[in-house]
């Protein structure tokens, strides 16, 4: 019941969220990449809402799920794609680059919005000059076709992280007698 509580307030918090950052990044007003902006976002809200119930669950107390989450929360942003693109992060760490979930969310958000940006853009220390397409897809090592799988695994995680808090909530029992 409490994974379904969160469903219309992510909604409402997407929505104005959505609706103020999308405005203020000056993203390029196309009803695709509006939704596809909002489909990321509302599912990153709403798999970011699941992973903190989840560590509550799955610890004894809220001081326990606090550092539990910080952890990982840490491991997720290192690991996003966003401080060290993935080609440049090393090749016995990029197994955690495709489990992260906040990977997956930058993923999905620089693609909605650049993976078709025929623009060209100047590139400190080349001299040439590439398409932005061109530029994610060589430095960051993302494919614009690749929203599909962007979609399904943004939609996974939320149902692995719902599925983990309703089933360690109804399994676990951290009460002393």
């Amino acid at each position: 019941m409490q994974v379904i509580v969160e469903v219309p307030y992510v909604l409402v918090q997407t929505t104005y969220y959505t609706l103020i950052v999308y405005g203020m990044l000056n993203f390029e007003w196309t009803a695709a990449k509006f939704f596809w902006f909002y489909f990321v976002t509302f599912f990153s809200f709403l798999y970011i809402t699941y992973y903190g119930m989840m560590t509550v669950s799955i610890t004894p107390n809220h001081q326990v799920a606090a550092i539990f989450a910080a952890a990982f929360y840490a491991l997720f942003n290192l690991f996003s794609g966003f401080f060290i693109p993935r080609p440049k992060i090393p090749k016995w760490w990029i197994w955690y680059y495709w489990i992260c979930p906040v990977a997956w969310t930058v993923y999905g958000l620089i693609i909605g919005q650049y993976g078709d940006v025929q623009n060209t853009i100047t590139v400190a220390g080349s001299s040439a000059q590439p398409m932005i397409k061109n530029y994610i897809q060589d430095h960051f090592g993302y494919d614009p076709d690749f929203k599909a799988p962007v979609a399904v695994v943004l939609v996974g995680f939320t149902v692995f992280f719902a599925f983990m808090y309703a089933y360690c909530i109804k399994t676990l029992n951290f009460q002393m007698r």
